[in-house]
């Protein structure tokens, strides 16, 4: 009992002692504020407001409370949440979107007739040789008195486009696969030892997969540059086949490209009015290290035409040259676009824009090919196709003989949702 009284009886002092204080601290703090008020009646409203900043730091010290609660954290903190209309994870925003393309393609082969190089039309011994500028391995052996072509070379595919930018705004990533297909069709007709008709059709397919790294530079409060790091992974596929009835001949043409080579560009963004930009830039990719494969088959019929020197032949001819190994392509290629953006609502994004490609390549077929054979006329045929065929190709390593080279341009319009 003598214990509890004495605990109380401290207790007390402490409380009487900590409200003299309180009470101490409020009658300064008044007497302050009839001093502010006298300063403002006399014209010193600056005086006035200095006094009136120490009386709220007194009074916060009286009142405020010095155990601070604990800031609460939810337990879903971690999930995807939305901010100021974007979906934030792994600290960054995201776009998903897609663009419909209407491209045309041109394709540039060289030399497209064998006449077009005596040396070509020596060795061949017949000027059977319209060529197609698709293809690799696409010799074939057609009259070219009166020619149709029946080209396609336009093509609307549809292209995804996946976009990452880190919550920096300094840093993000981009992936973008892009295709194309066309067909060409040709039809020839001449008198060669009488009425002869021939037809070749073509299928080009390719495909592009564009992955990078975006370094952000703000230029100012509406420009920026955008650089690119990345690397482009694709394949061009030829898919040709060539019959002639009236000189016996049948041929399919099978040749793949297929590459993964670093990329390097950058881009200026320019932001106008309130919800209009554009950007204009491009990219440049190239490897030394692309690689061909390629496959020929032939057939002529016993009394058809040879394909060499237009004599008939005795009995039917049946080879396949196909490259035993992959052939080291070099490949250059420059991609160059402009592109208008026009955001009418929040988080929707549309595009409108303009794309040019180029694909350059130089394969080097210094290595012979392997074959196959029916008999011996057949195997003498597959030797001789390989020598025309080396000698006739621009695109085998020779130094003198110009890159082929294979351009898509495209008009576009796209659809990006901003997360």
């Amino acid at each position: 009992m003598k214990f509890r009284f004495v605990s109380n009886f401290i207790f007390c002092i402490f409380l009487i002692g900590n409200t003299n204080l309180l009470f101490a601290q409020e009658t300064k703090a008044t007497e302050m504020e009839l001093e502010a008020e006298s300063y403002e009646e006399r014209g010193y409203p600056k005086k006035a407001n200095l006094i009136r900043e120490k009386i709220k730091r007194i009074r916060k010290e009286n009142f405020q409370s010095k155990e601070y609660e604990p800031i609460y954290i939810p337990p879903n903190q971690k999930l995807p949440t939305t901010k100021n209309g974007s979906l934030e994870f792994l600290n960054g925003t995201w776009e998903f979107g897609f663009r419909f393309l209407s491209q045309n393609a041109g394709f540039r082969s060289g030399k497209e007739w064998a006449l077009d190089d005596g040396r070509v039309a020596f060795q061949a011994g017949t000027p059977y040789f319209p060529r197609s500028p698709m293809g690799y391995q696409n010799i074939r052996t057609l009259p070219y008195q009166l020619e149709w072509e029946d080209t396609r070379k336009n093509s609307d595919t549809f292209s995804p486009r996946i976009s990452y930018q880190h919550s920096s705004k300094k840093w993000g990533m981009e992936y973008v696969y892009l295709q194309f297909s066309t067909t060409r069709n040709f039809f020839s007709m001449g008198d060669i030892a009488g009425f002869q008709l021939g037809f070749q059709t073509d299928r080009f397919y390719s495909a592009d997969h564009k992955l990078s790294v975006l370094v952000f530079d703000e230029y100012s409060h509406n420009k920026r540059f955008v650089w690119e790091f990345g690397f482009r992974m694709g394949s061009l596929n030829t898919n040709s086949s060539q019959n002639s009835q009236s000189l016996g001949q049948t041929g399919l043409f099978r040749d793949t490209i297929q590459y993964v080579a670093p990329s390097t560009g950058f881009k200026f963004v320019h932001q106008f009015f309130e919800n209009y930009s554009y950007e204009l830039g491009g990219d440049l990719f190239f490897t030394p290290v692309g690689n061909l494969k390629y496959r020929r088959d032939s057939f002529t019929s016993n009394g058809g035409v040879s394909r060499f020197g237009g004599e008939r032949t005795t009995t039917d001819e049946v080879y396949s040259l196909f490259s035993e190994k992959r052939i080291l392509t070099t490949i250059v290629g420059l991609n160059l676009n402009a592109q208008l953006n026009w955001v009418p609502f929040p988080n929707h994004k549309f595009h409108l824009g303009l794309q040019a490609i180029q694909y350059n390549w130089r394969a080097n077929e210094s290595q012979a090919p392997g074959l196959r054979a029916l008999n011996q006329e057949s195997y003498l045929a597959g030797v001789r196709d390989y020598f025309v065929s080396s000698a006739y190709y621009e695109a085998d390593g020779g130094k003198g003989r110009p890159m082929r080279s294979y351009g898509i341009s495209n008009l576009y319009f796209g659809y990006t949702y901003v997360y």
